[in-house]
């Protein structure tokens, strides 16, 4: 990615994800975690009234991105920040949908792993582990488990959206944003319950509401749809580099924001997981014609995660 502008777009899509899970912990302070995520997708469903459904895309793939990329996803990782993981640090667990993502398109795909991916894996998940350990009681085991799950949802929804080949991503997420809310919106009422959600909806703050427009307005419509104009532009193992830079702007605003800080144990944690990260993405630096199509599979699906 020579150009620029598209360079610095993609800092931008960065800057605006890392920052995301501030406003997703003030948007928590408003709404109860599955209120939350219907709606988040409710309102991106919205735009399905002014752009066509992409009717190449088969329903059941549709369906798997409704399922494990909105619906599992965000009910886990709302839930998990509910009760109490803190926001930059679920920036950064939640990269672990690239393992994740890896070991699903071997798994589902038949996929080739590289060594070095397998590498990255072992050390991702090492990472996380001293992470756990450096808790100490502080997060709930609980909690770190829900955002775990969490990218391991994601991580089978971009197997889904992969195989769904869609022909405009931006349309493929929007409608299946519709898909997610009613099911979402049922989840909420029988799990937050009705006092909770009528509590929320009679007593709204500005905060909150504010925090809920800035994940879908921003970090949904301006960061995903920006992001899908760079993969139709350039290879996936050009851009996919580019998400490594979310947990740190997480972190770093989770810490200027909320004054959120890591100890030893955890920074060395952050640091082997980026680590691991940096191996299961970044590009191969000069891939011959003959080199086995699989390979190139697993770094596109490691991009469609985003």
């Amino acid at each position: 990615m020579r150009n620029p502008r598209h360079i610095a777009l993609a800092l931008a899509i960065v800057v605006i994800w890392g920052v995301n899970f501030v406003a997703i912990g003030y948007a928590l302070d408003g709404f109860p975690p599955i209120l939350l995520a219907a709606l988040r997708f409710a309102l991106t469903g919205l735009a399905a009234f002014f752009i066509p459904r992409p009717k190449e895309v088969r329903w059941y793939w549709a369906a798997g991105i409704s399922a494990f990329m909105f619906f599992g996803q965000y009910v886990l990782l709302f839930t998990g920040m509910a009760h109490g993981m803190p926001e930059g640090l679920s920036s950064l667990v939640l990269q672990c949908q690239a393992p994740f993502t890896v070991l699903a398109a071997a798994l589902l795909l038949g996929e080739r792993t590289a060594v070095r991916q397998l590498l990255g894996i072992a050390a991702a998940v090492a990472g996380l582990v001293v992470i756990g350990a450096g808790r100490g009681g502080s997060v709930p085991l609980g909690s770190l488990l829900l955002v775990i799950a969490a990218g391991a949802s994601w991580a089978l929804g971009s197997i889904s959206n992969r195989k769904a080949g869609a022909a405009n991503g931006f349309a493929l997420m929007v409608w299946a944003s519709l898909y997610a809310a009613p099911p979402l919106a049922l989840a909420s009422l029988l799990i937050d319950g009705p006092h909770r959600i009528g509590e929320s909806l009679t007593h709204l703050r500005l905060g909150p509401v504010l925090s809920l427009l800035y994940v879908v307005g921003l970090s949904t419509f301006v960061g995903l749809g920006a992001w899908v104009a760079l993969m139709s532009k350039y290879p996936a193992s050009t851009v996919a580099p580019y998400t490594l830079g979310v947990p740190p702007i997480g972190m770093v605003a989770a810490a200027v924001v909320n004054g959120e800080r890591m100890n030893g144990l955890e920074l060395a944690g952050a640091a082997v997981v980026l680590l691991g990260l940096v191996a299961i993405v970044w590009p191969r630096r000069a891939p011959s014609p003959t080199a086995s199509a699989p390979t190139a599979k697993v770094e596109e699906n490691i991009a469609a995660a985003v």
